[in-house]
């Protein structure tokens, strides 16, 4: 859902350039830069955090004890 954010802002930043010329002015390529890399940084953190979810879902459902009660067996 968050990658269909970062696509939208993409495609509304490229919009308003085609519509308003000045945005390309003040977008410079220092300034792309950084908003590329941040980008790029909080989906990494993103697709990180998501992996992350998975693995700790995916153990802890895993049982360590008998499903069944065990019968407890006379020892002499």
């Amino acid at each position: 859902m968050k990658i269909l954010r970062i696509v939208g802002l993409g495609v509304v930043i490229w919009g308003l350039s085609l519509l308003w010329p000045e945005v390309n002015h003040v977008l410079r390529p220092p300034l792309l830069i950084g908003l590329a890399l941040s980008l790029a940084a909080g989906l990494l953190a993103y697709v990180l955090s998501q992996h992350l979810r998975h693995h700790r879902s995916h153990h802890s459902n895993s049982q360590d004890h008998p499903s069944r009660p065990i019968s407890v067996a006379a020892v002499h």
